[in-house]
């Protein structure tokens, strides 16, 4: 009888370890398009025309419009879904966000309100100790989610004729490095959450860095900078732009 109840205790605790181990499968909300809108917006200082329509896919022509790829998907993975937190393989507490369709688990197109992945930035995520959204990028989050929470993907979405740290480098490196390496020490020792030290970090590695944010075939998918996708063109070329300006500030 002991021994029956020594082997019964003992498969009820591995059941427990299991059921502990064990990740629930994240489902994509099934109850929005995943249609993708392309978007032709021409960049800063460019006058607004309107684009031919292209072979496939359709055009939102508004000036104003938010980009998903670019605008709002860089901060979410950034800030939230980094290896450990929400990203595909760890979903802490069921949740992704490193693309569209899981993203649109937690919002409400048109009503930010109700949309819970919005709401809880900076109250309660990203967790305490690391670094928060700041004020114009959750406005941002929230114009996107009043236009509709579209799949947004845009081209031509800056100038490159501007490539001041000021006028373009600060925010792009806070949108898309932001959340892993906008807070002292930073992840993996690498803070860019300032002029003086995003300088001297590229200055020290411009090789690594340069071929990080072009997704060089010879680097890992680890290395490869920003971890949601490759940035737009415009983007990179600014960034390339301001390093062989002599970094101007």
């Amino acid at each position: 009888m002991h021994k029956i109840n020594f082997y019964s205790t003992i498969l009820f605790l591995l059941s427990i370890l299991v059921t502990a181990c064990h990740h629930d499968n994240i489902t994509i909300n099934s109850g929005i398009s995943m249609d993708t809108i392309l978007v032709a917006k021409p960049p800063v200082g460019t006058p607004t025309t309107t684009p031919a329509t292209p072979a496939s896919g359709n055009v939102a022509t508004v000036s104003d419009t938010v980009c998903f790829n670019t605008d709002i998907l860089p901060l979410y993975v950034s800030y939230c879904g980094s290896s450990g937190c929400h990203d595909a393989t760890t979903h802490k507490s069921g949740v992704i966000t490193t693309d569209y369709g899981h993203i649109m688990n937690g919002i409400r197109a048109k009503n930010s309100s109700s949309s819970s992945y919005y709401t809880i930035i900076n109250n309660g995520m990203p967790p305490r100790g690391s670094t928060q959204m700041t004020s114009t990028q959750i406005a941002l989050i929230k114009k996107w989610i009043d236009q509709g929470a579209l799949n947004t993907q845009c081209t031509n979405v800056c100038d490159t004729t501007s490539f001041t740290y000021a006028e373009a480098i600060q925010t792009i490196m806070a949108n898309n490095c932001g959340g892993c390496h906008g807070t002292m020490p930073g992840s993996l020792n690498v803070y860019l959450g300032d002029y003086t030290s995003t300088k001297a970090y590229i200055t020290a590695n411009k090789t690594l860095f340069l071929n990080a944010i072009n997704y060089a075939s010879t680097l890992t998918t680890l290395q490869q900078m920003p971890p949601s996708a490759k940035m737009v063109n415009c983007k990179i070329i600014q960034i390339q732009k301001w390093i062989q300006n002599g970094y101007p500030q």
